[in-house]
């Protein structure tokens, strides 16, 4: 295995929790507060009434959770290097 692989995949590793934590924050807990019940089978904000809940910021999430994947993971990469000191 390559010492360069080791750090990239801790990156990745970290960048994923990371952007699951932030879709819980910014999808679910949207969901909960207009009084709804987040389907994780489905990904879609259930109301009481059987309609389907969207945010108004949800399109652009996709476009942000792939910025800040790769943000993180070059992040937690080069301080994994710069740490191990790894070459």
């Amino acid at each position: 295995m390559n010492k360069k692989s080791i750090p990239m995949f801790i990156g990745v590793i970290v960048s994923l929790i990371t952007i699951l934590v932030i879709n819980k924050f910014t999808v679910v807990d949207n969901c909960l507060d207009n009084g709804g019940s987040f389907s994780y089978e489905t990904g879609q904000c259930l109301l009481a009434n059987n309609e389907i809940h969207t945010a108004s910021f949800t399109p652009y999430l996709v476009g942000v959770y792939f910025i800040l994947g790769i943000i993180i993971a070059f992040s937690v990469f080069r301080l994994i290097k710069k740490v191990f000191k790894l070459n």
